[in-house]
């Protein structure tokens, strides 16, 4: 019997439209109704006529592309992976799953049950790492590849940047332009590339012979008001920083703001440098950043997704030896840094 949208209501005791708004991800459902709703639709089988229509293509192949969010930086990435695809007669189902691992797992357990897919890609950048481990372990047969994301390389196909290098080229380069006392606003630990991030600044600092301090490091939250906090710290504790490094650019938009604030510019009292994937040429315009380009981790990351597939089309078995591209670091060069200007 086929199962319907009035079947998963009344297994929740909810009505039919709270459940096709779970399905459209509205943000007006609440995390416990929503999970319920998830639960029931695993629980019963249920399938959606999209899924349904999408089985009556039976010429085409599909990769999902699981987001957390659908963010211009994540567009960026499902556009260029998107475009890659289409060119291999590759379809993609673009999935927002949120930050509960629970949708990441609804979604690839209908998609994988009903024979639709041949590979997914998971753009995440935190939280979900461990379990994004055990989807990889539960689907073994499916290949999957994760964007930006450092961690459990031993269980997970992964397209990353360089975090190590490119905090080492951000410190070098303001090193270059004679600033030496210079602040990392660090990711959080729990964040992909947190670590690295923090080792390629005090390696730096130790190559350049600027001693190290603890205090240079500051946390954040990888939000513009994280960058906020972190700059009103450093402006009124550490005066004689002259340059910061931040772990993507909404914190750096935070530290602009601040310094602003505070009456002090950007260059010429605080030099300014973001590291992350970007957009376009376009987007550093206003900044000197390290990074590398949205579209470089979305191809990157397709190209790899169907390698996987054409390997256990060949082979007939699951691979057994993890993938990993590092997206190589360069400097994007905009107005946000100058010559130290301090004696």
């Amino acid at each position: 019997m086929k199962v319907t949208i009035k079947m998963v209501a009344e297994k929740c005791n909810v009505s039919p439209v709270t459940v096709s708004r779970v399905l459209a991800n509205h943000s007006s459902v609440n995390e416990k109704t929503r999970e319920t709703v998830l639960n029931a639709m695993q629980e019963l089988g249920y399938r959606s006529k999209k899924v349904e229509k999408l089985m009556d293509k039976k010429e085409s192949r599909y990769i999902a592309v699981m987001i957390e969010d659908i963010t211009q930086s994540a567009n960026c990435i499902i556009q260029a992976a998107a475009n890659y695809l289409r060119g291999e007669n590759y379809l993609p189902i673009v999935c927002e799953t949120g930050e509960k691992a629970v949708y990441l797992e609804t979604y690839l357990t209908n998609l994988d049950k009903d024979g639709l897919l041949a590979g997914c890609i998971v753009i995440s950048s935190q939280g979900a790492r461990a379990e994004l481990a055990k989807m990889a372990e539960k689907f073994r047969a499916l290949p999957l590849v994760a964007v930006h994301w450092c961690e459990a390389w031993s269980k997970v196909d992964s397209v990353i940047l360089d975090n190590y290098q490119g905090t080492v080229c951000a410190i070098h380069y303001l090193a270059k332009l004679g600033h030496r006392e210079i602040a990392l606003i660090n990711a959080p630990q729990e964040a992909s590339g947190s670590y690295e991030e923090r080792m390629g600044y005090m390696d730096s600092m130790k190559s350049l012979g600027i001693p190290f301090e603890e205090k240079r490091i500051i946390p954040g939250n990888l939000k513009r008001d994280g960058g906020v906090a972190a700059a009103r710290r450093i402006l009124t504790e550490q005066p004689e920083v002259t340059a910061v490094v931040c772990s993507n650019f909404s914190m750096a938009m935070g530290v602009i703001d601040e310094t602003t604030a505070q009456g002090r510019r950007v260059p010429e009292d605080l030099s300014v440098v973001p590291f992350g994937i970007i957009q376009s040429n376009e987007d550093t315009a206003n900044f000197t950043s390290v990074g590398a380009h949205y579209s470089d981790a979305g191809v990157a990351a397709a190209r790899m997704v169907l390698e996987r597939v054409r390997e256990l089309e060949e082979n007939g078995t699951r691979f057994n030896i993890v993938k990993k591209v590092v997206l190589e670091p360069r400097i994007f060069y905009g107005s946000t840094t100058c010559q130290c200007q301090k004696g």
